[in-house]
């Protein structure tokens, strides 16, 4: 069980964020700020070093991550030399110091035990659609050294594709000599678990404030939402959605700074510069869809940026025009328009329909529970607060500016038919209400963050707490027993908030997310009965034997599953005029040699049939590959229940 993987696990959270932490540290962030931005540097490092191996004819594994990561962090401290170390503010007391790394731990244990109860164990794996490319993109990264995004889709026939997430999942695996589900499997309990709330309590952090309340707040809030992480691993799988998305914060965290939306005592300065830089790297090889919503959610920091400089200058409206302001200003809107004209996924892929009516939809954004999943009870109430009070405060209405944009665009997505406006405004995420649901949990976090704030500064609820808690004068107390009181008191909230966090959206996602790593008899992608001959396969054919199958089926995870190629290695690989002949008349082979041909054109000589269950239930069995019990010119050289692997025996010896 997960006791077994404890140390690799560990050991991948350190590897994970090593190569950041160097990068931030090189840049003079110190403190929890310099380990909250290693995840989102990490991966710019990672995708950097995966870009550059292939030219370098060098394989992809830990040596180029640490070299870049060296390199980089002399470039940063060089840069860095004479600034300032950040992080570490003047007058902090030992709790609000301690608080970030308190709730940083709160969320690890929390969604860690939660994603590992949806996956069940180490070595099972999602059986849906996407795992069939995800866990082959793994296998066949480790096996040919190259993660590159430019290189990576030749695997299924294709071109570019961000590989951000393959690379990382490849990282861990190679470095500690994992299989691949079991380093997949990891790989999602490190960005949900640690990479995420992360990023979530330094975004708090750098646009809410450091107060131990407001980083306990985030610490509990980011693990109370079903959303997120839990949805990217249950629907698609959307293994780069859930990386793109644990890096989002941080990315905002640092646009903030620039801008300055955050506190004064937030460096926002050149190293704050290159740290977004790399950050963004990594956040497009991740998933460009997620750079587009960091687009989004900068836009009203920029606009409030805007408004200020506008207001401070007003009296003098030559100033007000002065290119230092304009250009910037003008280049950023052009930029976002190209961007979001240009930078979206083909129409063919942007097929998703609604699924609620718009009120409906609405509904569920206000409460945070997209997807028919129940109220976020604990977490609405304190953001629906927090959005009532950032609207009233000047300085966080960029944040409630932010709340109805992605609450249109979910409304939009989920609740409008399909037409052009539809696609021009959600087409940027596939017009496809998952992906825009799981973006809403950030905005969750940060409101229900701005609501604690209220709360604990408000005079009129601590006089109250006060009273509450100690029910007599408090001066009749020593102190100490008055501070042991305040914090047991802390403690059980704390403690209660977790709880209620888990009722509702977190259980249920749990539940679906669980269904989809189950291994049955009765699987939709590979069942019990189909993994253990796949499991055989070493035993049974050569290591050079390339397998024919329905990919619908599941068969094509004979590569991540029994180190042996499909002939496909995703359910759409392009299928070559030779394959195509096999699929169309294997039936045939005893009387056709042009399929002998192209069986020994190919190289495939064995075929696998897992019967005629599709993941998504359809009937894409190839004419060649049906009623194979029949066919003279194969013979069965293994089976598990109704999983069989054939060899065709027509076309002479392999």
């Amino acid at each position: 069980m997960w006791w077994s993987v404890l140390p690799q696990l560990i050991g991948a959270v350190l590897l994970l964020l090593a190569p950041g932490f160097l990068v931030a540290w090189g840049l003079r962030y110190r403190g929890f700020d310099a380990l909250a931005l290693s995840p989102a540097l990490s991966i710019g490092v990672i995708v950097i070093a995966s870009t550059v191996s292939p030219f370098l004819h060098v394989r992809f594994n830990l040596l180029p991550v640490a070299v870049v990561a060296v390199v980089l962090g002399g470039i940063a401290w060089f840069v860095s030399r004479s600034r300032p170390r950040a992080g570490t503010v003047p007058g902090s007391g030992l709790w609000r110091s301690a608080a970030p790394f308190v709730a940083g731990l709160l969320a690890f244990v929390v969604i860690g035990a939660r994603v590992m109860q949806a996956i069940g164990a180490p070595e099972h794996f999602s059986q849906t659609y996407d795992a069939v490319f995800h866990l082959n993109s793994v296998k066949y990264a480790l096996d040919t050294g190259n993660a590159s995004s430019l290189t990576i889709g030749d695997m299924t026939g294709g071109g570019f594709y961000p590989a951000g997430w393959n690379a990382v999942a490849t990282l861990v695996a190679s470095t500690f000599g994992l299989d691949v589900p079991t380093a997949v499997n990891l790989t999602s309990i490190i960005l949900g678990a640690v990479f995420w709330p992360l990023g979530c309590l330094l975004a708090a952090r750098w646009t809410i404030g450091r107060s131990a309340e407001v980083a306990l707040a985030v610490g509990v809030a980011c693990a109370s939402l079903g959303a997120f992480p839990l949805l990217m691993m249950d629907f698609g799988v959307l293994y780069p959605n859930l990386l793109s998305i644990s890096l989002l914060p941080s990315s905002i965290a640092l646009a903030a700074a620039i801008l300055r939306v955050s506190p004064d005592w937030v460096p926002r300065d050149l190293p704050a510069v290159l740290a977004l830089l790399l950050s963004l790297a990594g956040l497009v090889v991740a998933h460009p869809t997620t750079f587009m919503a960091w687009l989004t959610w900068t836009a009203p920091m920029v606009g409030f940026l805007s408004w200020k400089t506008i207001k401070l200058r007003k009296r003098n409206l030559l100033r007000i025009w002065h290119p230092r302001f304009t250009v910037p200003l003008i280049s950023y809107c052009v930029a976002f328009v190209i961007l979001w004209a240009f930078l979206r996924p083909p129409p063919d892929a942007s097929f998703w329909g609604p699924y609620h009516t718009a009120p409906q939809a609405l509904g569920e954004a206000i409460v945070f529970s997209p997807l028919d999943l129940p109220a976020a009870w604990l977490v609405a109430p304190l953001a629906l607060l927090g959005l009532w009070a950032a609207a009233r405060q000047l300085r966080y209405r960029w944040l409630a500016a932010v709340f109805l944009i992605f609450t249109g665009l979910f409304v939009v997505v989920s609740g409008f038919p399909i037409s052009r406006i539809r696609s021009i405004l959600t087409g940027v995420w596939y017009n496809d209400s998952y992906r825009i649901a799981a973006l809403l949990p950030l905005v969750a976090v940060l409101l229900a963050a701005v609501g604690v704030e209220w709360i604990c500064h408000n005079p009129y609820i601590r006089q109250w707490f006060k009273r509450v808690l100690l029910r007599s004068d408090s001066r009749t107390l020593p102190s100490g027993l008055r501070t042991a009181l305040q914090h047991g008191a802390a403690l059980v909230l704390v403690a209660l908030a977790v709880l209620l966090g888990q009722v509702g959206g977190v259980n249920k996602e749990v539940a679906l997310a669980s269904s989809k790593y189950a291994l049955t008899p009765n699987s939709p992608l590979v069942s019990s009965d189909e993994l253990h001959l796949i499991q055989r396969l070493p035993a049974d054919i050569p290591q050079n034997a390339i397998l024919l199958g329905n990919p619908y089926t599941g068969a094509s995870l004979s590569y991540a599953l029994g180190d042996r190629r499909s002939a496909q290695l995703h359910i759409l690989s392009y299928v070559s005029p030779d394959l195509q002949e096999i699929y169309d008349r294997l039936g045939n082979v005893t009387g056709d040699p042009d399929v002998c041909r192209a069986v020994r054109g190919e190289h495939s000589y064995y075929v696998m049939d897992f019967g005629l269950t599709e993941v998504h239930g359809g009937n894409h069995t190839p004419a060649g590959l049906l009623h194979l019990d029949q066919n003279p010119g194969v013979k069965l050289v293994d089976s598990q229940g109704p999983a069989k692997l054939y060899k065709i025996t027509a076309c002479g010896d392999n």
